[in-house]
């Protein structure tokens, strides 16, 4: 019961989010702070979580045998979004399926384990390539975009056939507000037959055992408990309360609680807008960017609807999870999303990180975003910067 009491706590206040939910700092660190307004023993409840999210697990700990990554922290990198590196630390991971793109892989499952203790062996290898494609804007204006192209290499070199998809771990700040937003705030905005007409028909993501997912590139998930316990089980091999195996549970109650309190109590760093905002912000609704990414859910000015869209072919990974089509996307919230390169040292956007900056991310937008991304395209050179200028505000 008490680790739902934060949910009535913060619904009454989510319409005063500026003063209450935004925090001032646009350094390296901006990602990783409390709310504002804790109580002591929520700040030292807070620290303890943060303690617990950067926790390096060990063999004694229970960790893998074969896992992508040691701790949290180390895919959510300073509480942002990962890296893309396959080394001797994971900061991205590849979903897996078999060659239909439907049922689990034969051999890893629905994910690759790329890591391993001494004395085992990893699933296999990643090989990571760059295929580029080059366009230009109805101006003239040349750009040049890049896809991934994978391949899993088996422990005696050998390619393994199945279908690949690279994943980024996106920023965790925000998470406790946005799953504080009520499910009924999401299915009043569905609209999956598109009855509207505006060329969008993002759904909700329905869960096979009930409730409605918000988390996850997929929303595969609906709460931060669930999510945060199919991480220790996926990325780490860590069995916990929610996925015990036969040998007991290795992440206990209270340190599972202790993450889950951390995640649902990050602040969100404050935007940056002066008045030259103003005609980016106008630009941003006008061109139907604002249609998915909602400048108000709830009360929370964060930039998604938290519903699933068909991004359109360029984004189709060819791997289904659940009744989620390879080009369905979780609407990514977008505040917080200009700090990216000062708290990472990079920018890398979408599920894949292909995207290097937020122009790329647009420009690969498609499906239901094809007419947005058109009217983009089509502003002049001085309007598109200025769109862009707000993104980076945020």
């Amino acid at each position: 019961m008490r680790r739902f009491l934060w949910l009535a706590l913060l619904l009454p206040f989510l319409g005063a989010l500026p003063a209450r939910y935004y925090v001032q700092d646009a350094s390296s660190r901006a990602f990783g702070h409390p709310l504002p307004g804790l109580s002591p023993e929520a700040l030292e409840a807070f620290r303890r979580g943060d303690r617990a999210f950067n926790r390096v697990f060990v063999r004694e700990d229970g960790l893998g045998p074969l896992f992508v990554h040691q701790s949290c922290a180390g895919c959510h990198v300073r509480d942002g979004r990962g890296r893309l590196a396959f080394a001797e630390r994971s900061e991205a991971l590849v979903r897996a399926r078999a060659p239909d793109g439907i049922t689990p892989h034969p051999r890893f499952g629905v994910q690759l384990q790329d890591h391993a203790l001494p004395g085992y062996l990893p699933e296999g290898q990643v090989l990571l390539h760059w295929e580029e494609v080059e366009g230009r804007y109805p101006d003239g204006t040349p750009y040049r975009l890049r896809r991934p192209r994978l391949s899993v290499l088996d422990p005696a070199g050998r390619p393994v056939p199945g279908r690949y998809s690279l994943r980024l771990a996106p920023p965790v700040f925000g998470g406790g507000l946005l799953e504080a937003v009520p499910e009924s705030a999401l299915l009043a905005l569905e609209d999956p037959a598109d009855q509207d007409g505006d060329g969008v028909s993002g759904r909700v993501a329905h869960l096979p055992g009930g409730g409605v997912g918000r988390f996850g590139w997929k929303a595969g998930t609906a709460s931060l408990r669930e999510q945060t316990a199919l991480a220790y089980r996926e990325d780490m091999g860590l069995s916990t309360p929610l996925f015990p195996d036969e040998g007991g549970v290795e992440v206990g109650e209270e340190e599972l609680e202790a993450v889950v309190f951390y995640l649902q109590h990050l602040a969100v760093p404050a935007p940056r807008h002066g008045p030259e905002a103003l005609k980016g912000r106008r630009l941003f609704a006008q061109i139907g960017c604002a249609a998915c990414h909602r400048p108000n859910l709830a009360g929370l000015p964060a930039y998604t609807d938290l519903l699933l869209h068909d991004m359109g072919p360029g984004l189709d990974d060819g791997v289904a999870e659940g009744d989620t089509a390879p080009s369905e996307w979780r609407t990514p919230p977008l505040w917080g999303i200009g700090l990216t390169r000062k708290v990472l040292g990079e920018e890398r956007y979408l599920h894949d990180g292909r995207a290097r900056s937020l122009e790329e991310a647009i420009l690969w937008h498609g499906g239901e975003a094809e007419g947005a991304r058109q009217r983009f395209m089509a502003l002049s050179k001085e309007d598109r910067a200025a769109l862009l200028r707000f993104l980076q505000g945020l």
